[in-house]
């Protein structure tokens, strides 16, 4: 319902805490969780596995922080306890608040747990998720990672950076909406993508990232508009297959590199490069089954617009050239 402002207007608070209430607690019992300003420790995860749960912040001032010492994910939305999880995690929003996670030490992933990472936030087989006005740090992995064939997950206005691999990973996941955010100064890429489909990455900011801007592998149908890549190491965006093996040479899994995506408007400043390409004789850019990527009416400053080894395997990026917006 709209409110006459014309903006969506918010659950109310069933409960209010403090830090040193029970988060848990109150999310296993309770819709809508407000937390108030400070800082809630935790000394592991909190699990969110039922539907239509909210968790809400003041702002910035309220913070979700890993106990020193502490190896665990912040949040889990969806079922940590089995490799695939049971069902799917629908309805869940977690809104102006701060995540921050373990830092760089200790291993990547749960050693009861192997197949979940030590990433701040992660998202396992989620529907209709909302991580709005949340800024994310100090993360051992990623710091937001989706998985399980996760949908329609909005990441909206927030800020996102100091990963020890990469800022947002989207793994497996489809129809995922990320906008107006900011993501920085992460280890690896701002954003990277094995398997994304059908998905907008619009209006954001991905600055200063030691590898590339956005890592974009088998990923399909995606619309990628009005983003500033600035300063990345490498690239501002890499297209690229799925790797099958990784010792050199590079193997990718046949048929596997991205295609059909839409790239316009973006603003490429002091990149390396602004695309790579990464394709090979078994994930070409060749035959009827291969739609290319286009890329429209995109700008680069200080920034050669594409590696030479963009089409050592085919047509994999067009261009088209128009006003920038």
């Amino acid at each position: 319902m709209a409110s006459i402002a014309g903006a969506v207007e918010r659950p109310r608070c069933t409960v209010t805490l403090s830090p040193g209430d029970d988060v848990q607690r109150a999310i296993d019992r309770t819709a809508v969780v407000c937390l108030g300003p400070g800082e809630f420790a935790l000394h592991r995860f909190l699990a969110i596995t039922r539907d239509g749960r909210v968790v809400r912040g003041t702002g910035p001032a309220t913070v979700l922080r890993l106990e020193s010492g502490a190896q665990s994910p912040v949040v889990v939305i969806g079922d940590p306890d089995r490799p695939v999880p049971r069902r799917p995690t629908a309805h869940v929003t977690i809104e102006h608040l701060r995540v921050v996670g373990g830092g760089p030490d200790g291993p990547e992933a749960l050693p009861d747990r192997p197949y979940l990472t030590n990433s701040a936030l992660v998202v396992r087989g989620g529907r209709d998720v909302t991580i709005r006005n949340v800024g994310i740090g100090g993360c051992r992995s990623a710091c937001l990672l989706t998985e399980r064939d996760t949908r329609r997950i909005t990441i909206a206005h927030d800020d996102i950076g100091g990963s020890v691999w990469d800022g947002i990973a989207l793994n497996r996941t489809s129809d995922a909406r990320i906008v107006g955010s900011t993501i920085h100064d992460n280890t690896a890429a701002g954003i990277s993508a094995e398997h994304l489909v059908r998905s907008v990455v619009a209006d954001d900011i991905v600055r200063d990232n030691r590898t590339h801007g956005l890592y974009l592998s088998d990923s399909y149908g995606n619309t990628i508009t009005r983003n500033l890549f600035a300063r990345n190491v490498l690239s501002g965006v890499f297209l690229a297959c799925a790797v099958r093996e990784r010792d050199p040479p590079v193997r990718c899994w046949n048929r596997s590199m991205s295609a059909d995506n839409l790239f316009a408007y973006g603003r490429f400043v002091d990149n390396r490069v602004g695309y790579m390409v990464g394709a090979d004789a078994s994930a070409p850019c060749r035959g009827h089954r291969f739609t290319p990527n286009r890329s429209r009416a995109d700008h680069f400053l200080r920034t050669p617009r594409a590696d030479p080894r963009a089409t050592a395997f085919g047509r994999c990026l067009t261009s088209a050239s128009g006003k920038p917006r």
